[in-house]
């Protein structure tokens, strides 16, 4: 089986958490890449005027296309109690190629199951697992008990036909 884990991440807390995911499993990491800086003041006013207005900003992925993937983790920023704008701008492009996936959504605060809403309305399918992680856990570096449990869950289900319609790896 072939899993793939494709992200997101302006602050690096995303980068972190698909870091460590990979080094508990092996599966390959791809990065969803912004266009244009979002750097400083005018980088946080474009993410709340994206976030917003539903925008679809401009980015750059070089990995392989999504159907190449067996199973795809995804993990995306929580912007505004939603997903962050270029995670939706790549999955508008690559999302209907996605034969089952996983969510991992980082956050400061609240938000995460609109923001696994806004996937699965995109994708056009629900996940079959969801981890929600707070960010000051990702920097305290206490996620990887989650992360174990997330992966372990995600064979469980890939091994079992996929029989369960939702994962509850909710941390």
């Amino acid at each position: 089986m072939r899993i793939g884990i494709v992200f997101y991440s302006r602050t690096g807390t995303g980068r972190t958490v698909a870091e460590r995911l990979a080094s508990i499993t092996g599966w390959e990491v791809h990065e969803v890449r912004d266009a244009s800086s979002r750097i400083g003041l005018a980088g946080d006013l474009r993410c709340v005027t994206d976030c917003l207005f539903k925008r679809q900003p401009e980015i750059r992925y070089a990995g392989p296309a999504l159907d190449q993937f067996d199973h795809v983790i995804l993990i995306a920023p929580v912007w505004l109690r939603s997903l962050a704008a270029p995670m939706r701008s790549f999955l508008m492009t690559q999302g209907r190629l996605i034969k089952t996936y996983s969510v991992i959504c980082v956050m400061s605060g609240y938000g995460g199951f609109r923001a696994v809403d806004d996937i699965a309305a995109v994708v056009g399918a629900k996940p079959r697992g969801i981890l929600l992680l707070k960010q000051y856990d990702v920097l305290a570096e206490e996620c990887d008990a989650s992360l174990c449990r997330f992966k372990e869950r995600t064979l469980a289900a890939w091994e079992s036909g996929g029989s369960d319609s939702l994962l509850s790896a909710v941390d």
